[in-house]
């Protein structure tokens, strides 16, 4: 009975301790309406439920950057950025840095059985971003993060559920990771990536511009309007252009989609996209997946986006940082698989050059 008693209790310390955390979770299956109605529905309740809408956009799909019509889905997907005052102050509460995790990511996207509603779970997001605290002995003060950001995550998808039809789930969805593997960075890729963490590694989270500012955060509203102006000026590289097919010469424009403020004004968030990355990138995480009748699941990864570049004031200095695409896309892509990233393996760098280009202008020349 003794021996009954202790394999019960082992086994249900494994279950404890090693829970299994997606990227992704989705929170609504099957819903009747178009997206539109859906996401109407979304952003005129967000308000009430505590949550401020940051914007609210269609997402281009595989169809965009496939001139075969008859290879295209006909999908449609629509993102939605939120974020939260209540769970800014609690992020910043711990440094401005961890502003990074604010954005709250909704998608809603078209499949053959129906309209689903996802989000980018930001209980997982945390375990990874907060993971320096965890390997600095700061344990406990990891756990208090992933706590508070279960309140959150459990707010978030009772205002989904309550706010859109279909089925009610909670279910993981692919990169799923263990939660050791999470607090602990570990590799997802030997000798590719690296370790999965923002702050334990500079390589994967890298300063990519830093200027004396005595101006406070006078001085870092001047770098976003400066940003702004070398976004709109942007002309990409031959080498950009060649990697993938687009339609406009806009789709290589990158454009800052959604921003927020640090409550203690030491630190802005933008987040950026452009419509080739996205709709080449969920070609590439559905590429495996892809079956009659469902050329476009990659869709599923469309919260993935934006990418985040945050500006702070570190000392004397203001400092930009965003993460690195190889790293980045591990992150949120590791489920397309070894051979998608070795098939793409110059897409990542391109990316990172584009993106600094985008943003510093002639800085990034001087450089």
């Amino acid at each position: 009975m003794k021996t009954k008693l202790l394999l019960i209790i082992f086994f249900t310390s494994i279950l404890t301790f090693a829970s299994e955390h997606g990227i992704y979770l989705l929170t609504n299956k099957s819903v009747n309406g178009s997206i539109s109605e859906i996401q109407k529905n979304i952003v005129d309740k967000a308000d009430k439920n505590g949550f401020k809408v940051l914007n609210s956009i269609p997402i281009h799909t595989p169809d965009y950057v496939n001139k075969d019509t008859k290879e295209h889905c006909g999908y449609k997907a629509y993102l939605i950025i939120l974020s939260s005052p209540e769970y800014l102050n609690t992020l910043t509460s711990y440094g401005s840095k961890y502003l990074i995790a604010g954005f709250l990511r909704v998608g809603i996207y078209e499949t053959p059985e129906g309209t689903n509603v996802i989000i980018t779970d930001p209980e997982t997001i945390n375990r990874i971003v907060f993971n320096d605290l965890f390997e600095n002995d700061k344990i406990n003060l990891y756990n208090e993060v992933i706590s508070k950001t279960k309140i959150l995550k459990s707010k978030l998808v009772g205002f989904l559920h309550n706010s859109v039809a279909g089925e009610k789930v909670q279910k993981n969805m692919e990169p799923i990771r263990d939660n050791d593997d999470l607090a602990e960075s570990s590799k997802d890729m030997f000798m590719m990536v690296g370790p999965l963490t923002l702050f334990n590694d500079e390589d994967q989270f890298p300063k990519i511009h830093s200027e004396e500012n005595n101006n406070a955060f006078e001085g870092l509203k001047n770098l976003k309007s400066e940003f702004l102006k070398n976004l709109n000026s942007f002309q990409p590289t031959e080498e950009d252009k060649k990697y993938r097919y687009y339609q406009n010469a806009d789709d290589l424009k990158w454009e800052i989609v959604s921003e927020i403020e640090s409550p203690k004004k030491d630190a802005i968030l933008l987040g950026i996209t452009r419509p080739q990355t996205e709709a080449v990138s969920f070609n590439i995480s559905g590429s495996a997946r892809e079956k009659k009748g469902d050329l476009c699941p990659g869709i599923d990864h469309l919260t993935a986006y934006p990418i985040e570049v945050l500006l702070i004031q570190e000392g004397n200095n203001l400092n930009v940082y965003t993460q690195k695409e190889m790293h980045r896309m591990d992150m949120y892509f590791w489920d397309a698989g070894m051979s998608a990233f070795m098939n793409h393996m110059s897409m990542p760098g391109i990316l990172d050059e584009s993106i600094k280009r985008a943003l510093l202008g002639k800085k990034f020349i001087e450089e």
